[in-house]
């Protein structure tokens, strides 16, 4: 461990991931402004083995959080690596592993430093661990930010997501001209990844016409393979919105930035475990989330006002097991709160 002269800057700060998909890219995105809160003048470097859509899709998102990505890198490819010499020679005094496979983690752990802190084996690499008396955190954002609790000694603030993260002015004015000023939206997200996760589309109609009823205006936030939908749901409900589907709406046309600004127009969403629900915790708003076969306690998301059903609650893992009465009062009670804007 090499430690810098009184004279010299501080060197750069490493964090180093296997890389991020879109769903994992947002749930870091609380990771990456923790980090910077607690290291505002340190030069922050992100290094991935493979590509990460923080650098990209996300880059609007995270303005100020990331100095330098140095994204598909290889590093952490094979356990080979471990024979052979590392090509990242730069010198970094922390470097924070945010990954758990263990040859990965002694890969990273070469990267020349002065602290190397990883979670991998409950500490057993890290040079810096939690105290012996602290449990292991069951949600994982939890578990992320003991990594910057452990890594800076001291806890990361904890801002709501929908302060620290601005929306876009280009987005935010798109977002009012599709969901303009005078109504009551409530965001609905029928779909997910995979079809087993979708609460039926039929209890989406029917809490989309409670929300009609109670003079609200049903927002449909469908992805490219949930457009087959529409015609049901137009039929269904001819007050619904689609704002994704408007003909004034440029391509690309499903970017997170457009539905978290979207969705940031909405007093209340509801979404399965899905990408969606990562993008309207982003947006940060009053949100009930749904899980059936997943462990919603493990990854609901973190918001400032929201719930999450599970389908284990009401006696099996399908989705259908999930009450319309139990969602549309989960809704009610947040809307009711006056967690609105």
């Amino acid at each position: 461990m090499t430690v810098a002269r009184p004279d010299e800057p501080v060197a750069p700060l490493a964090v180093f991931s296997h890389g991020e998909l879109i769903g994992d890219a947002m749930v870091k995105i609380p990771f990456l402004r923790g980090l910077r809160a607690l290291f505002p003048d340190r030069r922050i470097v992100w290094i991935t083995t493979e590509e990460t859509h923080l650098e990209t899709t996300l880059a609007p998102l995270i303005a100020g959080t990331i100095d330098e990505f140095r994204s598909n890198t290889g590093i952490g490819t094979s356990p080979l690596e471990l024979l052979k010499p590392l090509p990242e020679r730069q010198r970094f005094s922390l470097v924070i592993d945010t990954q758990t496979l263990w040859w990965r983690t002694l890969i990273a752990r070469r990267f020349r430093h002065d602290l190397f802190v990883s979670p991998c084996a409950s500490y057993r690499f890290s040079e810096r661990k939690p105290p012996p008396d602290r449990r292991r955190p069951r949600h994982l954002m939890d578990r992320l930010f003991g990594l910057l609790e452990v890594a800076a000694g001291r806890p990361p603030p904890v801002e709501p997501l929908r302060d620290g993260v601005p929306t876009p002015p280009d987005a935010a004015a798109e977002a009012r001209a599709l969901l303009p000023d005078g109504a009551t939206y409530v965001a609905l997200a029928p779909g997910a990844g995979k079809r087993h996760k979708c609460w039926p589309l039929d209890r989406y109609i029917a809490l989309g016409r409670e929300q009609a009823v109670r003079g609200r205006v049903p927002v449909f936030i469908l992805g490219p393979g949930e457009t087959e939908w529409m015609t049901a749901l137009r039929e269904a409900l001819p007050t619904a919105l689609f704002p994704l589907q408007d003909e004034r709406v440029g391509e690309p046309r499903y970017t997170p930035v457009r539905t978290i600004a979207l969705t940031r127009r909405c007093a209340a969403a509801v979404a399965n475990d899905s990408g969606i629900s990562k993008m309207f915790a982003v947006a940060d708003i009053p949100l009930v989330t749904l899980y059936g076969p997943t462990d919603g306690d493990k990854v609901h998301p973190k918001v400032t006002a929201g719930t999450y059903l599970t389908a284990q609650r009401f006696g099996g893992t399908a989705m259908d097991r999930i009450p319309i009465a139990a969602v549309d009062g989960a809704v009610e009670s947040l809307i009711s709160a006056g967690h609105t804007d």
